[in-house]
């Protein structure tokens, strides 16, 4: 029976973020159903506008997710008994704008969705463009990473290294976003696109993944 060695090898990598990812969320409710999907409607067309405005495409506002619900409330009756009162049908739209990295053209794009009467609730991350680039790097990380592990204590142990056997990976995702968070107020968004450009340079995106790696050893 061959004798074998098992090695955990874990990659990190520090890439420069060079993508900015805008995801905005927009909400409409109303009791009447056909009222409230106007209303979406209508927000989704004041948002595209003001994008188209300062440069971007209709098509670049992606939808993330779309959802209708029926809304309830408790209120209490005149015996004080709490009972569920429709409040009516929330429609909610998740929307996601991504350009490079640009700490102008981000300035633009708040003053401009600051400006607009739809009022989407907002988020801002930092990113890479290229994932797959970034997840190939990683990977060929934990391999380099492992085969070191497995010399080191081969060569410590006496043995030699022979054939690589197996490599399990569970193929999970990873966080490809910049720990850095961006917020700003309403107020302070609204102030005109052409005003002073606050640059600022995210912190990188710290990548870590692992793989079990087995060896026959002789």
């Amino acid at each position: 029976m061959s004798r074998t060695m098992t090695v955990k090898g874990t990659g990190r990598i520090s890439l420069k973020p060079d993508l900015t990812v805008v995801t905005m969320s927009l909400t409409s409710l109303n009791k009447d159903y056909d009222k409230s999907m106007a209303e979406a409607a209508d927000r989704l067309s004041q948002l595209r506008a003001v994008l188209v405005s300062i440069g971007f495409s209709g098509e670049d506002l992606k939808t993330t997710n779309f959802n209708v619900n029926t809304e309830y409330e408790s209120q209490p009756d005149k015996n004080g008994r709490y009972r569920s009162v429709f409040k009516g049908y929330a429609c909610r739209h998740g929307l996601k704008l991504e350009f490079g990295f640009d700490t102008k053209r981000l300035s633009a794009v708040l003053s401009a969705v600051a400006g607009c009467i739809a009022e989407p609730e907002l988020n801002i991350r930092f990113t890479v463009k290229d994932r797959e680039a970034a997840a190939d790097e990683l990977l060929r990380s934990a391999a380099g990473n492992a085969r070191h592990k497995a010399e080191v204590l081969a060569a410590a142990s006496g043995v030699r290294l022979t054939q690589l056997l197996a490599v399990n990976y569970d193929w999970a995702d990873v966080n490809m976003y910049s720990r850095t968070e961006y917020a700003m107020d309403r107020k302070c968004m609204a102030m005109p696109a052409g005003g002073v450009d606050m640059s600022f340079t995210p912190v990188d995106v710290d990548l870590s993944d692992s793989a079990a790696f087995i060896w026959e050893i002789e």
